[in-house]
């Protein structure tokens, strides 16, 4: 709901919960506390920049629940905001860790796009006094997430080493597991910043105690996340040696040996073969495929394209293969390497007609040959001319999508005419850049035409391509037309294109289209009516007042709802290959927790796909589209706080608060992510199964459950 609507409850709320002390919930009655934390986060996702959401925001900072100050500091550090910090900080005195520990990660996050200079210093004050694990090991995410000059940095890395040790006791006593979890995504966060003048002798001598860090704990997950974020460290400060590169590589976790095999370079020439076919052989695909990347990375020998060539046959699991049938598009000496592509290239089976929804053909038989076509299109043109035409027809769009690239790399007219009329607009899009690239403006006929279509990413593409234009009025024309269609459709999520084509106005239209535009003033995307009163303020050369008109949110979960929230599963049916089980965190991310359950319910993700597999990144799935630029209408905010480890679900966006229902699964830990993007799910059962997701992979259905 808009602000506007929210404002008496809130300044009623506001004012209840200044008075602190008195607002303390009956004992056992955990749903007025629930209701209370709901209001503050319902202050929270108005986004405000003033007015009674804030002031109801900072009143519940003082409030006598832990749980209400510990929800509306971080909703503080979430709001980015600089005015903020004198609030947050004064919570790392709380008398509740819990709330302790937000502060320390809300006053980083308030720093986020800035200097961290201003948050330092009541972060470092904190840490001789800090005594919970938990509370310290937020400490020093929280120094980790600073971009900080190389003094102040070096002072954050002698505080974090501080946090690593147990408060009050002897030097070598290790802090607890929660605590040097903390520590070591710190570490490695800020060792990652360092650049010519590298780290002390001893930060790299900790980062080498970590890497030994309870290595004979096969199953402790949070021991192996320290062990692969200190040798993720040692790498990037330039500390890495043969030594250590031969233990990681015989570490128990997964994580451990697929970054050893980054720093391989370490390792003498002769040792390396033998190091890399034990790793091609690796129980986890992740080392496997960072194998074939080391050998990618570096020049051809008989002896890495023979290593290539094995892992680009069966039955190399699909995920390495395809890394290896990448790795072919580079020359090998001798000739096996051009009849291996053309035999996998061959093996496409092509379909008489085009035109089925995305997966509905072959679930992972095409994957092998279209990476083949691929590299091949560099090694042997001809023969992948050849070929092309039955990728070309084949019925589905991921193949025929990647055929156009290929086309467009070969220079094939032909067959990018074909495809820029295809019926799946993913496929029109590869097809028109490619033509573009050969014709230029001499298609722009072809362009506005597809200025008729409503697919997003299409039109973002087509905006871009058509600036510059020569045949200027028709342009225009043809881009305000599309504006105001799609702007019927009052999508938030829409906002890409909607802006692509105001830019595509702004450089091309004239004055005579100003009284279109106007209506736009009071737009319900600020950004667009903020970009409509500068176009009408350059075309009429008079001042425009954008009054922008927001949405109404989407209301988030009541008592009950949140209750249920709790106890809720859903389970992804992935064609052919199983089931991914997610768990919500309502309590770390609420809003975008309850639209993925609420999308499941409604059947949204049924029978969308998986577009994007980035190896040993994250599985990317869930828009209409099957692209970047297609989810649900409605924008959800980002919700800063959990770490993006391995198996953790999150939100992609495009942007600041751009969440559009689209999610993606962590392959690998990827705690860069962590103060950009939110996680509100974990995978607790299917991560094998996530592991084989490919590019197109269907999911069938989203199974909602609620448990005890």
């Amino acid at each position: 709901m808009r602000a506007a609507a929210l404002a008496p409850p809130l300044l009623t709320a506001a004012l209840t919960l200044g008075a602190a002390s008195g607002c303390v919930p009956d004992p056992g009655r955990t749903d007025r506390t629930t209701a209370e934390v709901l209001r503050v986060l319902t202050a929270e996702d108005a986004r405000s920049a003033d007015g009674p959401e804030r002031a109801l925001l900072v009143a519940a900072t003082e409030h006598a629940e832990p749980l209400l100050r510990r929800t509306a500091v971080r909703a503080l550090g979430r709001l980015e905001d600089p005015s903020l910090q004198d609030a947050i900080a004064r919570r790392l005195d709380d008398p509740a860790a819990s709330v302790r520990a937000a502060a320390a990660l809300a006053l980083a996050q308030s720093a986020h796009g800035g200097r961290g200079d201003a948050v330092l210093a009541p972060l470092l004050e904190r840490v001789p006094v800090e005594n919970d694990p938990a509370a310290r090991g937020a400490l020093a995410r929280g120094l980790g997430r600073l971009d900080l000059t190389a003094a102040d940095r070096d002072r954050a890395l002698e505080a974090t080493l501080t946090l690593g040790r147990k408060p009050g006791a002897g030097s070598g006593a290790e802090a607890p597991p929660q605590t040097l979890v903390g520590v070591a995504v710190g570490l490695e966060a800020l060792v990652g910043k360092v650049e010519e003048e590298g780290v002390s002798l001893a930060v790299a001598t900790r980062l080498e105690e970590l890497l030994a860090y309870r290595r004979d704990a096969a199953e402790d997950a949070e021991a192996g996340r320290v062990r692969s974020l200190a040798l993720a460290a040692l790498g990037a400060a330039r500390r890495i040696s043969l030594e250590l590169v031969l233990l990681a590589m015989d570490d128990p976790d997964a994580e451990v040996r697929r970054i050893a095999l980054r720093h391989l370079d370490v390792v003498v020439p002769s040792r390396r073969p033998a190091l890399l076919r034990r790793a091609l052989e690796d129980a986890s695909d992740r080392v496997a495929i960072e194998a074939v990347r080391f050998l990618a990375a570096r020049a051809r020998t008989e002896e890495s394209c023979t290593l290539l060539l094995d892992a680009a046959r069966p039955p190399t699991p699909a995920p390495v293969r395809l890394e290896a049938l990448a790795a072919l598009g580079s020359p090998c000496p001798g000739a096996e390497q051009g009849a291996v592509l053309r035999e996998t290239a061959g093996a496409l089976d092509a379909a008489e007609t085009a035109g089925a929804a995305p997966g509905d053909a072959a679930s992972s038989s095409w994957h092998a040959p279209v990476q083949a076509l691929r590299s091949l299109a560099r090694i042997d043109p001809t023969a992948t001319a050849q070929l092309l035409p039955r990728y070309v027809a084949n019925a589905d769009p991921f193949v025929r999508a990647h055929a156009a690239g290929v086309a467009a790399a070969l220079g094939e007219r032909q067959a990018l005419g074909t495809l820029s009329v295809d019926t799946h607009p993913n496929v029109r899009t590869a097809a028109i850049e490619g033509l573009f690239a050969l014709h230029g403006h001499a298609i722009d006929p072809l362009l506005r035409g597809h200025l008729e279509s409503d697919d997003p990413w299409l039109l973002v593409t087509v905006a871009g391509l058509l600036a510059g234009s020569p045949q200027v009025g028709e342009t225009a024309a043809a881009a305000l037309d599309a504006f105001e269609r799609i702007s019927e459709a009052t999508r938030e999520t829409w906002r890409d294109p909607r802006r692509a084509l105001l830019a595509l106005l702004a450089e091309l239209g004239s004055p005579t289209l100003a009284d279109r535009l106007r209506p736009y003033l009071t737009d319900y995307d600020p950004l667009v009516a903020f970009d409509v009163a500068a176009i009408l303020e350059a075309w009429t050369g008079e001042p425009h007042e954008a009054t922008p008109r927001p949405l109404a949110r989407a209301p988030l979960p009541n008592v009950a709802d949140l209750d249920a929230l709790e106890r809720t599963t859903v389970t992804l049916h992935v064609r052919d290959l199983g089931v991914i089980v997610i768990q919500p965190l309502p309590h770390s991310a609420l809003t975008n927790a309850a639209r993925f359950v609420r999308l499941a319910e409604q059947g949204y993700y049924d029978g969308l796909t998986f577009h994007r597999r980035a190896s040993n990144f994250v599985i990317q799935g869930g828009s209409p589209g099957a692209n970047e630029y297609a989810g649900d209408a409605l924008y959800t905010r980002d919700e800063i706080e959990r770490s993006h480890w391995r198996g953790t679900v999150g939100v992609s966006t495009r942007g600041r608060d751009t969440g559009d229902g689209q999610i993606f699964i962590n392959l690998v830990h990827n705690t860069r992510l962590d103060p950009d993007y939110t996680v509100f799910g974990v995978v607790t059962e299917g991560l094998d199964v996530a592991d084989r997701v490919l590019e197109g992979a269907v999911i069938e259905r989203a199974e909602v459950r609620v448990g005890r």
